[in-house]
């Protein structure tokens, strides 16, 4: 029988997806992306050394038996992708012949990247070229990596044939649905659902479905999953513009993203601060279809007496809107001094479930593998 789960961003995404992912894909025999671009940034950890991950999946390359798929809902930038591979093959030889990338996901080309510089900068965007590469989608004159491949679209045929050199697959979804079926599948999410395009904080939201819903949306059908993980945080980050309810200023903001190491792993950018927003947390698992925790970066606040926690809003959220002008409600909670230590935890991880609904199964409190605990 095979075992799949989905890994998806719980609130406003850079909540180490890529490293949680990291972390289980050696269970595995395949890691799959079915959305996002080369705008989200996963920041992993192999024996000591940092690696970001764009557009590769956030496998544990020291693992040799588990392959990547990129399906049809990324847009995917031939030449960055080409660039991740020869990087990554730097330590770990033939990655390429470990990747398949669905010939139906739509490319991102220079003339996207542009587009995004002059018309997108009100949105804080990473400039990558997502939003006008779906743009061109949805208006249905866009170019697919099918059409790379047949001709048609000739100014990316240098870097798919970079690819194809470095041993890359292309084969559709369908082409592979057998050895699916057979496979004990994680797919990895690239956002998160408060930047989902229909369930997000929308205008400032990403272009594609962070949801289990786009799982399904982008021809994934035939698997059924096991488990659905949100991650989240022991506090609350945003990059970009758009309404973000627990945030906070100053020194204490300045004390946990220096602390965090909270700047944008694509762009550099300092991330936004807050509390940990459970209203918003339980939003995004009844919207987002998931049905059990993780809960990362407990470290950062090892030795705070208390930890603020915004616990409800005056107006519970049902839809995007009612997170504009809400009004958080705030309870201390006690402290902890090593967060290795999981029955320091107990009383905030007590606070999540209650307040969720939804289990904490993982928590993460460092990069290295031993710092990735199941506490159930």
């Amino acid at each position: 029988m095979s075992y799949n789960i989905a890994v998806i961003g719980g609130v406003f995404g850079d909540e180490s997806k890529g490293l949680v992912t990291h972390r289980l894909s050696p269970k595995f025999d395949w890691v799959a992306r079915y959305n996002g671009g080369c705008q989200a940034g996963h920041t992993i950890y192999r024996n000591g050394k940092k690696y970001v991950h764009n557009l590769l999946p956030s496998i544990d390359f020291r693992i040799s038996h588990t392959k990547g798929f990129i399906g049809s809902g990324v847009v995917i930038d031939l030449e960055h992708f080409a660039k991740e591979i020869i990087k990554a093959e730097e330590d770990f030889p033939n990655v390429g012949k470990r990747i398949y990338i669905d010939p139906d996901a739509f490319l991102v080309l220079p003339k996207h990247k542009e587009e995004d510089k002059l018309k997108n900068g009100h949105l804080g965007t990473t400039n990558r070229g997502i939003g006008p590469a779906h743009v061109d989608k949805i208006s249905r004159t866009g170019f697919r990596v099918k059409d790379v491949i047949l001709g048609k679209e000739t100014s990316q045929k240098p870097f798919y044939d970079q690819l194809v050199a470095l041993g890359v697959h292309f084969k559709h979804i369908l082409e592979l649905e057998d050895e699916f079926k057979k496979s004990n599948v994680l797919m990895e999410g690239a956002q998160s659902v408060m930047l989902d395009i229909n369930h997000g904080t929308y205008p400032y939201v990403s272009c594609g479905d962070a949801c289990l819903s786009g799982i399904y949306a982008n021809g994934f059908s035939f698997i059924k999953f096991d488990k659905v993980y949100g991650v989240a945080k022991a506090y609350s980050t945003r990059v970009g513009l758009g309404e973000f309810v627990t945030e906070v200023h100053g020194e204490e903001a300045e004390q946990l993203r220096t602390l965090g190491l909270e700047f944008g792993a694509t762009t550099g950018r300092a991330r936004r601060i807050g509390h940990l927003d459970l209203p918003a947390l339980k939003y995004a698992c009844k919207k987002g279809g998931i049905d059990t925790l993780i809960v990362a970066k407990f470290d950062i606040l090892d030795g705070s007496p208390t930890v603020k926690v915004c616990t409800e809003y005056e107006k519970t959220p049902v839809c995007p809107a009612d997170f504009f002008d809400a009004k958080p409600i705030y309870e201390d909670v006690q402290g902890w001094n090593d967060s290795h230590d999981v029955s320091q935890l107990k009383p905030i991880i007590d606070l999540i479930e209650e307040k969720t609904g939804y289990p904490v199964e993982y928590i993460s409190c460092g990069v290295e593998d031993k710092d990735f605990i199941k506490i159930k």
